[in-house]
């Protein structure tokens, strides 16, 4: 009799065993699970983010493409209007890069 009482404690222990490993299996596939998920979740939220980053990088060189060629034009209207204002007072344009002379080296001077 002591030797089924064994058998059956031997048995039962076993037992208990491959139910804890089964348990911390199970456990161990619901942490994996989740951890993927989660990584999922990250990689699709960066993809997302990493989208929206590059539409606005793309519409903000857009625009600064758009502001540099305003800058182009109205540079190019005033240098011209400033060539045809020359060439029609050539006198004027004469005194005023005189005076303008005068004055830069006026403040030259001044600050040593």
């Amino acid at each position: 009799m002591a030797t089924a009482n064994s058998t059956t404690q031997a048995k039962n222990g076993s037992q208990a065993k491959n139910n804890a490993q089964s348990k911390a299996h199970d456990a161990v596939d619901k942490a994996a699970e989740t951890a993927h998920k989660g990584v999922d979740g990250a990689a699709a939220a960066a993809e997302n983010g990493q989208e929206r980053v590059e539409a606005m990088a793309q519409q903000i060189s857009a625009q600064a493409h758009q502001i540099a060629d305003t800058a182009r034009e109205q540079s190019e209207k005033v240098s011209n209007a400033v060539g045809t204002y020359a060439k029609e007072n050539p006198l004027k344009t004469v005194g005023f890069a005189f005076l303008a002379g005068a004055v830069a080296a006026s403040l030259l001077c001044k600050r040593k």
